[in-house]
């Protein structure tokens, strides 16, 4: 070989190499000028390497150096990155953001333009299913008492539906001080429209037919300096109603559903503490974020927060569900809210390779912690 065709071959194999190569990304997407963490951003490649954000606004990702990421945030402007430019840190801008008053219609207005669309894609797109990463972390005080992994398939229109079980793996510690977490899956099927929810469920949410009896309502706009965004506000009326308070993002253009974020108000949960079930009030927070990928509105992710007291401790479970499309195993199990997920997890062999392989969304340092002790002793797959 002459040595003008070794350099010529060389080059070309860095070129390929260099085409080829792949990067394991691990970043942050922050606020520009607070530098506060996005928690629950979007960032997307293609259809099979899309991840969000976890609660400090931490996400991994694995893409090919030619990739380019798109990073999006309801209020603040999109951000295309090419994947060899990606940092430690991704600053998103609110340049252009403006809150304001509707002042042309009234609230009714949008609310109902939006019900019009909702009614529509659920009609149409009611029996599609995907699949969907769950997690979940709970401890009492500062300690790490359980963390729960698990694939469900569900009917993602305008709102979760059906959730059928895939796979999972499950582990607790101190067991006087665990919260059982039989049905706490069931949070992230946050009721939003009458119109697709089940009509026996007795708890008042925003999109109902009589809305307006319970609810107090207000629209503003925001705009982000590509698109305006409606922002509908739901506030109860009575403090002894029952039900969910919420914010509604909305696109101006397309009356699209980008994000529906809230409480609950007066709800409880079932609490197995030192041996007793106990019903107890908890406080109740959620986001769940939204995308147009299949041609209808569907749940990109969901998470939620729940907070209670119980024998003067204090408990805290919080999971997180995001949507990966077609990816991984297929589900057989049907969920319903009176399950018990462990015992469904029990009854199927656990494949640490799996997990190692499938994180999905980054994990939060509590569930480093949580996971980093249950591995550390060996625990997963120990009932």
């Amino acid at each position: 070989m002459t040595k003008k065709v070794f350099v010529l071959w060389l080059g070309m194999m860095l070129f390929t190499f260099k085409v080829s190569a792949q990067l394991h990304i691990v970043s942050r997407v922050v606020d520009v000028k607070s530098g506060e963490p996005l928690p629950f951003a979007s960032i997307y490649i293609n259809g099979e390497r899309n991840t969000i954000t976890n609660e400090e606004g931490e996400f991994v990702i694995d893409a090919d150096s030619t990739d380019i990421l798109r990073v999006t945030y309801v209020g603040y402007r999109k951000l295309m990155v090419a994947a060899m430019e990606v940092g430690n840190k991704i600053c998103l801008s609110t340049e252009g953001y403006a809150l304001g008053e509707v002042e042309v219609f009234g609230t009714d207005y949008f609310i109902n333009k939006l019900v019009k669309r909702i009614k529509k894609e659920y009609k149409k797109y009611k029996r599609k299913e995907v699949n969907f990463f769950y997690r979940q972390t709970s401890r009492a005080g500062l300690t790490s008492t359980s963390f729960l992994e698990a694939f469900f398939t569900a009917r993602p229109a305008v709102q979760l539906r059906k959730l059928s079980f895939a796979t999972g793996r499950f582990m607790t510690v101190a067991g006087e001080l665990t919260v059982n977490p039989i049905n706490y899956f069931t949070f992230v099927e946050v009721p939003l429209s009458s119109y697709t929810t089940p009509s026996q469920t007795n708890d008042l949410m925003p999109l109902m037919n009589d809305y307006q009896r319970y609810y107090l309502t207000n629209c503003q706009t925001m705009s982000d300096g590509e698109r305006k965004v409606y922002v509908i506000s739901f506030d109860l009326k009575s403090p002894r109603l029952k039900g969910i308070e919420a914010r509604l993002y909305i696109d101006s253009e397309t009356f699209q559903l980008l994000k529906y974020e809230g409480r609950g108000m007066r709800n409880a949960v079932r609490n197995n503490y030192q041996g007793r079930v106990r019903i107890v009030p908890i406080d109740y927070s959620f986001v769940v974020n939204y995308q147009f990928v299949n041609e209808y509105t569907e749940v990109q992710s969901v998470h939620f927060k729940v907070d209670f007291m119980d024998e003067r401790k204090h408990f805290e479970t919080t999971g997180i569900l995001y949507n990966v499309g077609e990816r991984f195993v297929k589900s057989n199990h049907k969920m319903k809210f009176e399950d018990n997920i462990i015992d469904v997890i029990k009854n199927q062999d656990y494949d640490p390779m799996f997990w190692n392989k499938n994180e999905i969304v980054k994990r939060t340092p509590l569930e480093e912690e949580a996971i980093g002790l249950f591995d550390r002793d060996n625990l997963f797959g120990i009932f």
